[in-house]
Formats: structure tokens, sequence, C-alpha cells
């Protein structure tokens, strides 16, 4: 399997039946709430996510492409230039489950998005649950800063949330080592 033929595409309003169908996904539900997901939902937070040129952008949005097929999302929202800081998200097909591709996927958006100067730091958040979460986290040197118990609620069941960090050092060290 060759990892460099998996490459980000910008979202774009025609990506939302295939996120709509991802988020459906039984692998997606087990840690996501996508109760409320519609067409209209979905396509706004497309339209919200900006470029990386735009200044005003507070999120950013692609889908993996790999072998003609879309595998995933990934996402950077809550983007703040005064604080130099952006959350990241990520969601896979479990059709391409433990093949490497959303370590992939989410390493190429930490290359983009570590092009913004103001960018210093990237967090993500898993359930304490999601073992395969927490593994593409440690894998791309993200350090497990804690965990909130009972922080998160879903589908009606009080959830402990652990917080993951990674700097910009972090990450170019890595890319240079």
């Amino acid at each position: 399997m060759n990892l460099s033929d998996l490459h980000l595409v910008p979202a774009r309003p025609e990506h939302v039946d295939y996120w709509r169908t991802l988020r459906a996904q039984v692998s997606a539900r087990r840690y996501v709430d996508t109760d409320d997901d519609t067409p209209d939902t979905l396509l706004k937070r497309i339209l919200e996510a900006g470029s990386l040129e735009d200044p005003r952008a507070k999120g950013f949005r692609w889908f993996a492409r790999y072998e003609g097929q879309w595998v995933g999302t990934v996402s950077a929202r809550d983007v703040s230039r005064e604080q130099g800081r952006a959350q990241l998200g990520y969601m896979m097909d479990e059709a391409h489950h433990g093949r490497g591709l959303g370590s992939r996927a989410v390493g190429l958006m930490l290359d983009q998005l570590f092009t913004l100067p103001f960018l210093q730091r990237l967090w993500l958040t898993t359930l304490s649950e999601n073992q395969a979460s927490q593994g593409l986290a440690r894998k791309l040197g993200f350090t497990l800063e804690g965990t909130m118990r009972a922080h998160g609620v879903l589908r009606g069941e009080r959830k402990d949330q652990q917080f993951w960090g990674l700097l910009r050092s972090e990450w170019t060290g890595r890319q240079r080592g």
C-alpha cells in the first residue's frame, strides 16, 4: 500500500452526501453524536470552512482521497490567531480502518496547518475508550495532557474525555529528525 497516494481535497458542497454516509457508520456513531446531521447542517459547516489563505478563517476542512475513493475527513476548528491554537478533528471510513490512512491524513493536515505562522499549538480530544484515536495521537507525537472525568455526554451517558496536545516545535522536530 502506497500511502503517498493519499491526498487532501478542500471541502466543497458536493462532499455533503459522502460526509453524511461517513458519519452514519457504526464506527463513527460509537464516539460522535451524529443524531442532528442533516444535509443543511453539514453543508453549513462545509461553507464555514475557510482556506489557509483567508486571514479571517475560524476553521478548515478537507476530505481525504485514496486510490480514487473518499476515505475520510480531517478538520481544524476554533482557530485562534491571538492564542496561536486550533482544535483538530478527524473521521475515517470504517472500510479503511487499520491501514494507516487516518494517521497519514492527519499528518498531511498538520503539515498544512503548521504553514500558518501564528499557529503554535494544536489539540484534539478523544473519549477514554477510543483506543484507535489515542493510537493515532501517539503516533503523530501528541502528548496526553489530561483526562476530564465525565466531561461529555454521548447518547445520555457521561464519558471521560482525554485532551492531547502538539506544539509546532514538536511537529517540526519530528519532521526533521
